[in-house]
C-alpha cells in the first residue's frame, strides 16, 4: 500500500499533473525492459502519497487503490536537472502495477525541487 503519514510521506489524494503524466509515460517508454503492458495504467493512476522532504517523489493509487509497495521492483532509472542540480529519476511497479515515481537529489540538496524536463533525462 502507499505510505502512510509518517514524518517523511502525507497521504493525499489527487490526480497526476500533466508533468507527471508525462514523465511516467517518458519513463515506461525508455525502461530498462519492454513494459508498454503498463503504459494504459497512466490514465487510471492519482497520487496517493507524497514525499514532505520537497522532492517531488510520489506513491500511486490505481483505480483509487494505493498500490502496494511492499516487493517493489525498478523498472526505469535515468539521471536528469533541475535548475542546473542532477537528480536521479526512478519508475518502480509491483505486481504489474506502477506504484513509485521516485526524484532524488544526487548533490543532497534539502532545497525543495520540482519534475526535471524530460529533455533533461539521459543515461547513466
Amino acid at each position: 500500500m502507499a505510505r502512510d503519514s509518517n514524518q517523511f510521506y502525507e497521504t493525499v489524494r489527487r490526480p497526476l499533473t500533466k508533468h507527471e503524466s508525462d514523465l511516467v509515460r517518458w519513463l515506461i517508454e525508455h525502461a530498462h525492459r519492454n513494459v508498454s503492458e503498463l503504459l494504459p495504467q497512466i490514465e487510471r493512476l492519482t497520487v496517493a502519497s507524497k514525499c514532505k522532504c520537497g522532492c517531488p517523489t510520489v506513491d500511486f493509487a490505481l483505480d483509487g487503490m494505493p498500490v502496494e509497495r511492499k516487493g517493489e521492483q525498478l523498472i526505469s532509472d535515468w539521471l536528469a536537472e533541475v535548475d542546473g542540480e542532477p537528480v536521479g529519476v526512478m519508475l518502480f511497479q509491483t505486481n504489474g502495477k506502477i506504484s513509485t515515481l521516485e526524484v532524488y537529489s544526487l548533490a543532497g540538496s534539502d532545497k525543495p525541487f520540482g519534475l526535471p524536463a524530460i529533455e533533461s533525462m539521459k543515461g547513466y
